[in-house]
């Protein structure tokens, strides 16, 4: 298996401690060199839609950044081989991060699905010139704020989750075309947390989508994540390891700040890998069974301390090998 490593470690998209920082190129410059320090070859890419705001500034976050600072992205790609990371081997794209940028966009609700298309084409054809393989889909935004565009409508709202399952099938079709890997994950907050992404998938084409489950944002709604992994391994693309002790017990998915919960004892949602509650030996015993050797997403999201976050995505990983072939030697 490949260890990728999530730029998700880094929250861009808030105006925390840190932002202006964030959005200057040499944050980045000295982020890849610390990937490529900590032995990472390959590095996931969070992609969020151009919007003049993302796109001016140094963060390599959107198509447009990446264009705007390094040409193209096969000129980032030479970048990245320069200070030591071969590839970036999948990007993702966001329902929600789309829904975020509504209000410079001015997307109306009816030309949603139209607008995803375009966003993730965009992202797939520059994964493409990044040598990846992997498109990951994140197909809808949060629950919450689908209630706040269409209140208690459950008609709207299935509706609309066809026009993306749709979309989505339209995406792949695409990829395929492109010759790179299209998934879709889930996110606890979205309509599809939990077992109701079972009902999202029914509506994907299985020959053009192939579904990721991810781990920690199964757990915290209360969703065995090992069945899960063990009832889709054998038709993974790429597999996600994320990492939580959070329980949504507030049911802070229906609100409009789900990752930030305001209720609560308990209001970190995301925990570096390892460090939270999640069985990890257990999961990559089931990919080893399951004869999986791709790529495998490291995202320690949202970490409180970048520098050691990414150290400790390396120390994870080597234990967890570690600690697979000692099971198998005894």
């Amino acid at each position: 298996m490949k260890p990728v490593a999530s730029y998700g470690i880094v929250n861009a998209d808030t105006s925390g401690p840190g932002a202006f920082l964030r959005a200057a190129k040499w944050y980045w410059d000295e982020l890849t060199d610390m990937f490529a320090a900590a032995g990472f070859t390959s590095v996931m890419i969070p992609l969020v839609p151009n919007t003049e705001n993302v796109s001016r500034n140094g963060a390599p976050i959107c198509t447009a950044s990446i264009r705007t600072r390094f040409g193209s992205p096969a000129g980032y790609l030479d970048y990245l081989n320069d200070k030591g990371i071969e590839n970036v081997e999948a990007v993702s794209v966001s329902a929600q991060a789309m829904y975020n940028s509504l209000f410079e966009t001015g997307l109306t609700m009816d030309k949603y699905a139209d607008g995803f298309y375009q966003y993730a084409v965009d992202a797939a054809q520059a994964l493409k010139e990044l040598k990846g393989s992997t498109l990951v889909i994140s197909p809808t935004p949060g629950a919450g704020f689908l209630k706040q565009e269409f209140g208690d409508d459950e008609g709207k709202i299935l509706k609309f989750q066809d026009e993306m399952a749709a979309c989505v099938n339209r995406i792949g079709e695409k990829c395929r075309e492109l010759g790179i890997n299209a998934v879709v994950r889930n996110e606890f907050w979205t309509t599809m947390a939990g077992d109701l992404v079972d009902a999202f998938i029914e509506k994907l084409d299985k020959n053009l989508i192939s579904y990721t489950p991810d781990p920690a944002h199964l757990y915290i709604v209360n969703t065995d994540y090992k069945v899960y992994m063990k009832k889709y391994a054998n038709q993974l693309q790429v597999a996600y390891f994320t990492d939580s002790k959070f329980k949504d017990e507030a049911n802070v998915r229906a609100t409009i700040s789900p990752e930030f919960p305001q209720d609560g004892e308990n209001q970190r949602v995301y925990w570096d890998l390892g460090y939270g509650d999640i069985d990890f030996n257990g999961l990559y015993k089931t990919l080893k069974e399951a004869g999986f050797d791709g790529p495998v997403i490291l995202e320690s999201k949202y970490s409180l301390d970048i520098p050691k976050g990414i150290l400790r995505l390396r120390t994870f990983w080597n234990r967890l090998e570690k600690e697979y072939t000692k099971g198998r030697d005894k």
